[in-house]
């Protein structure tokens, strides 16, 4: 099978790492998705484990199209009796940038009928009840007239992990916390600090991580109602995560916040995932001595100010955030934000810069390596 990894733009290299380090054969990288090689196996393994990714997709099928009529026949083309049952659900999602058809409802209604008509010739059948309990979702991508059909096996994205019941007003994604983790190339023998923790999210994947733990491991997907995948694949898969884990790593992992409430959350948000020994403490960060921490790697997604009403708070904060950064030994620093200023602000010239995408906001990784 043709798959493929989608992911938030500037993560694909990241999840094409991570792809590789499964042994999938990687076919290439494009904006915003991975395509690779493999077997139902594969498409277990990849959704157990890719922690930076969003889905995992089955592609049917690749086309242009500049008519209804020649959308319908290309997707009528295609064998998606391999896939759906006689009495399989199979919604239909469409997603049209500068193309001719441009109306998305429209293309949802074509490719339904499509995929009906096709699934009715090839089973034989005038019904399709659509009520086995198994679900494919058709996913169909048009840009500047060339579409990507393909069908969901993950269901929800692949950012909920399930450990995350309650978040503060502003939550990372954990897709993106562990790309930051990444990124960093933080190891477990350093300290971890995140001033500005929130829900815990940054610690908690960075936990995971160290511990080996699949960040699938605790929740559901939509592949494991799908008969035409071996259930014992699914549990083999799923036997050789839980005999992956680690347990016995020591970590120092130290989560700041001035806010109580979200603090709680935070304890909550690592209890789920199995972490009792992340500190979390209340503290605003200018009150931490940060000449205190000696080779440590911070890690940190503090306030935007996207408002106008707290920008010059956030301003401010980034400033004084630069100078307590100086009394810190041998330590680095990775900042995630969307302020164009930043570095100005904070009085030094990172040594990296990435874009980034939190949600659709365009952001910075400003990264400060250890002196």
């Amino acid at each position: 099978m043709e798959l493929i990894a989608t992911c938030a733009f500037g993560l694909e290299k990241l999840v094409y790492d991570e792809l590789k380090q499964l042994g999938l054969w990687v076919i290439k990288k494009e904006d915003g998705r991975v395509i690779f090689e493999g077997d139902e196996l594969a498409l277990v393994r990849a959704n157990l484990w890719l922690r930076c990714a969003d889905r995992v997709q089955i592609k049917v099928g690749e086309f242009k199209a500049l008519s209804f009529d020649e959308l319908f026949d290309q997707v009528n083309a295609l064998p998606w009796e391999k896939y759906i049952g006689v009495n399989d659900a199979f919604p239909v999602d469409a997603v049209s940038v500068k193309s001719t058809l441009h109306s998305e409802p429209a293309i949802q209604s074509i490719v339904k009928k499509s995929i009906v008509k096709r699934l009715q010739q090839q089973h034989n059948s005038e019904i399709l009840s659509e009520n086995s309990g198994a679900q494919y979702q058709v996913m169909v991508k048009s840009n500047k007239d060339e579409f990507i059909v393909t069908i969901d096996s993950s269901g929800d994205s692949l950012h909920k992990r399930g450990y995350r019941t309650k978040t503060n007003e502003a939550p990372m994604k954990e897709t993106l916390a562990a790309a930051l983790v990444k990124l960093s190339e933080w190891t477990p023998d350093r300290t971890l600090i995140d001033p500005f923790c929130g829900s815990g999210t940054i610690l908690i994947e960075a936990a995971l991580m160290a511990h080996n733990i699949a960040p699938g491991l605790a929740r559901t997907f939509t592949f494991q109602k799908w008969p035409w995948i071996d259930q014992t694949l699914i549990e083999k898969a799923y036997t050789e995560a839980r005999d992956a884990q680690t347990p016995e790593v020591k970590l120092r992992l130290y989560g700041f916040d001035i806010d109580s409430e979200v603090l709680t959350i935070a304890g909550k948000n690592a209890g789920n995932a199995g972490f009792k020994n992340i500190n979390f403490q209340r503290s605003d960060f200018t009150d931490l001595d940060f000449s205190k921490f000696e080779n440590a790697t911070f890690i940190t997604n503090p306030p935007y100010g996207e408002r106008l009403e707290e920008l010059a708070y956030v301003e401010k904060m980034y400033r004084e955030l630069g100078k307590k950064f100086k009394e810190s030994q041998g330590s680095s620093l990775f900042i995630i934000t969307s302020h164009e200023n930043f570095q100005h602000l904070f009085g030094r010239l990172a040594d990296k810069n990435r874009k980034l995408f939190n949600g659709g906001l365009k952001c910075y990784l400003f990264s400060y390596l250890a002196k």
